[in-house]
């Protein structure tokens, strides 16, 4: 859910561990390099071979974080925690083994593990810039937007000239409502970007000064139950709800009233400012402050699916689900499943969404489901369930075209 990493950067970690141990270490580099084809069959093999022949544990730590990654970079996440798992067995000081188990985790929404990972990594190297940088990243999802705030400034201490690190300390500093702090970051670093030639800094700091504007803008007075979901839901509401909503989110008292305003938020990101990605960041942070509560997973699956993001959007569902089964988890699942092509796991989820409550999202997997089977008489069937739920959806229409239904309202 990130951007790529720098390969660069994790290949000079690969390389200095390797440095520090022991003579011979010319072979192990180019056996499990993370800088070599990552996904040739002569790469795994060479890696699997010195993983297999390795006895010390402290190269064979390092050896099985260069399979890790590479499992990583193909989205192999299970492998790569296999072999984060031993290598860290093999040798528990292995630092960038745990850094590697903590980004990954991260990116499965474990982000107690994560940190758990990042606080062992800092405590073997406490100097170690990217290791705050992580665990800024898994405290922000977590709810600990304050200990966020912390670490990006700490990655800033140890990386004065980072750009990217001034950046990140502004977007940490508008979660505690500090506008003027993250105003004098995002101007610092449009400068620093301007000097550099950067245009990919410039145009993130300016990114984050537009966005500061609209957080802080709010409607005259100081109720903060201006924050309604029917405004959010208005395409042609005021942009000054986000303003209005962050405002709500500030002086909310509990993490669930909390997660209530940035929910309204992020639909306000959607509808109003059409920034899918900034709705996402708003519920999973609501997740972070009201873990107990099944629809917060629900919210932030569904965004996922709405950005093509069904494997993310599968496993929040499964969150979901191990809180509470719900129609509409079942249903989002489904809707998941289907597009990752397990139309067996699809067909399953939605029936079990219909039994408890029969609705449009799965109603709609199994008539594609039917139709794409070639049974026709199943999809004119939950097609015509959609109908008589009220949709006029134009595809809807066509299908049921298609399967001879002219005139589906009598």
């Amino acid at each position: 859910m990130r951007n790529p990493r720098p390969r660069g950067l994790v290949a000079r970690f690969f390389l200095v561990a390797l440095a520090g141990i022991a003579s011979g270490a010319d072979e192990a580099e180019q056996a499990c390099s993370v800088e070599g084809d990552l996904k040739s069959s002569e790469w795994r093999s060479s890696c699997d071979a010195a993983i297999a022949q390795e006895k010390d544990p402290r190269r064979l730590a390092q050896l099985l974080f260069g399979r890790a990654y590479a499992a990583v970079e193909q989205y192999q996440y299970d492998q790569a925690l296999v072999d984060l798992d031993a290598s860290i067995v093999a040798d528990p000081e292995c630092a960038n083994c745990l850094h590697e188990r903590a980004y990954l985790q991260a990116e499965l929404g474990n982000y107690a593990r994560a940190i758990a990972d990042l606080d062992r990594e800092i405590k073997l190297s406490p100097e170690a810039a990217s290791a705050y940088a992580e665990r800024g990243f898994a405290r922000t999802f977590s709810g600990d937007l304050a200990g966020a705030y912390e670490d990006h400034a700490k990655h800033l201490e140890l990386k004065p000239d980072s750009i990217g690190a001034l950046i990140a300390r502004g977007e940490a500093a508008l979660w505690l409502g500090r506008f003027d702090d993250a105003e004098a970051d995002a101007t610092l670093a449009q400068t620093r970007g301007k000097a550099k030639g950067d245009e990919k800094a410039q145009s993130r700091a300016t990114q984050l000064r537009e966005e500061i504007q609209l957080l802080r803008t709010t409607s005259k007075g100081s109720k903060a139950g201006r924050c309604e979901l029917p405004k959010a839901l208005d395409a042609s509401g005021n942009k000054v709800l986000i303003g209005d909503c962050t405002r709500a989110f500030l002086l909310a008292k509990s993490g669930e009233a909390k997660a209530d305003a940035l929910t309204i938020r992020s639909t306000a990101w959607t509808v109003l400012m059409s920034l899918p990605d900034n709705a996402a960041v708003d519920l999973r942070v609501a997740t972070g402050l009201d873990p107990a509560n099944h629809r917060r997973y629900i919210n932030l699956g569904f965004a996922y699916l709405l950005s093509s993001h069904s494997w993310a959007a599968s496993r929040e569902f499964d969150r979901a689900l191990a809180l509470e089964k719900s129609a509409l988890a079942l249903a989002g699942r489904a809707v998941a499943r289907q597009n990752l092509n397990d139309s067996k796991g699809a067909e399953a989820d939605a029936l079990s969404s219909m039994d408890l409550e029969p609705n449009e999202a799965a109603a709609w997997v199994l008539g594609d489901l039917a139709f794409e089977s070639g049974d026709q008489e199943s999809a004119r069937e939950f097609y015509l369930v959609i109908y008589r739920m009220g949709s006029r959806d134009d595809r809807l229409l066509e299908r049921l075209k298609e399967l001879g239904v002219t005139e589906p309202g009598k």
